[in-house]
This record gives structure tokens, sequence and C-alpha cells, in this order.
């Protein structure tokens, strides 16, 4: 083989070499299909509050309440489950990729409680795409304090899992969404909602939206 031969030779072979070493990076390039949100909304009431009295020689810790009033406060955090709720999925003429049965879900809530929404809503694939991955979390905290990661999902095809995951925050998370599934084909996932509340917030409506984003 003379000079000439070998340079083409080893060139092509170093092309190759380059081909297989470039091919993975390749594959593993994914690409934003669709997005969607869903506002959460969180009613919250404030926590009850009830006075304990102490029996003897006026030794209380004095709390004054509108000037009158003196015990110690002791808030009631007595867990509670909402109503379940019904839903049917029916395609979005509109978004037929990504879409789910509701645009915005509410929960009511009472301070210092943990309220658990069965089936909140679905969230559906719908594609002939193999290996598509499904990422998720909410955008932002509901109000300092009372953070995105106090809402929990148990997101599922068929059956339940055991625990509940706190979201992951969009906005806390350097901008990153949390991989959630990796799948195939058309699929409807069911999505159970838990929300603990801290004791110490005001009442009022707090919201954030969860976000589902598809990948291949």
């Amino acid at each position: 083989m003379n000079s000439r031969l070998r340079t083409v030779f080893w060139s092509f072979v170093g092309l190759c070499l380059l081909v297989a070493a470039v091919a993975p990076v390749f594959a593993s390039i994914v690409t934003l299909r669709d997005q969607i949100a869903i506002t959460v909304v969180i009613n919250v009431t404030p926590a009850p509050v009830v006075f304990v009295s102490h029996p003897s020689r006026g030794s209380v810790d004095e709390i004054a309440i509108s000037g009158r009033l003196r015990g110690t406060v002791v808030a009631q955090a007595t867990a509670q489950r909402a109503v379940r709720v019904e839903a049917n999925v029916t395609p979005n003429p509109n978004a037929t990729l990504l879409y789910s049965d509701q645009p915005i879900v509410t929960i009511n809530a009472t301070a210092g409680t943990t309220v658990a929404v069965s089936c909140a809503f679905h969230v559906s694939i719908q594609t002939a795409h193999v290996n598509w991955q499904l990422k998720h979390g909410v955008s932002n905290d509901f109000a300092k304090g009372f953070v995105g990661g106090d809402l929990a999902n148990d997101t599922y095809l068929a059956v339940p899992l055991p625990t509940s995951t706190p979201y992951v925050v969009y906005a806390d998370n350097g901008g990153v969404w949390q991989p959630f599934q990796t799948n195939s084909g058309t699929k409807t996932y069911c999505v159970d909602l838990t929300i603990k509340v801290p004791v110490s917030i005001a009442g009022g409506a707090y919201s954030t939206n969860a976000v589902y984003s598809l990948y291949w």
C-alpha cells in the first residue's frame, strides 16, 4: 500500500471513529415538543384557635387578643381530606399531543392541615412516538414560607404509588424541570395531589402552575 492509499485508509478509519463517537451524543439530544400548565389554587382558611384555661394562681401565659381575652393559643391541626374529583379525559382539539382535562384545580384547606385530592386532573400524551420523556414541576412557590414543595403528586397510569413526591420548583431549581418518566405511545396519567399547608400561613388564595413538558 503506497503512502497515498495509506493516507486515504487512515482518514476513512478516523471518520468512522468520529461518527461512532458522536452518534450517542446525537441520540441523546431531545427537543421540547409540547408543554402545558395546570393552575393550582389553594384557598387557605386561617388555623382556628382554642383557649386552654390554667387552673391555679393566675400563672397563665398571657396573650391579649382584641384587648380582652387571655389564654394559650393552640392551633388545631386536624387532617382532612377533600372530596374526590371526578374527571373525564377528552382531547383538546387545539393541542392533542399533550393535554389535560383540567386547566385549573382549586383546593380548600385550613392552615396547619394536609389535604389530599384523588385524580385532581389527568395528563394525556397522544403520540405514536417511541421513548418520549415527560418532565414536570411547579413554576413557583405559593408564598414566603409556603413553598411549592408543600404540594406533592402521585402520578400513575393505573395503580396509585405507595407515596407521593413533592414537586420540584422550577424557579428554585436552576430552571430545570424534573424528569418523571420515559414511555412510548399514547398514555393517560392520573395525578393525585396532596397539599400540606403550614400552620403559620395567613388566610387567602395562593397559586402556582403545575407544568408538564414532553420531549423526544
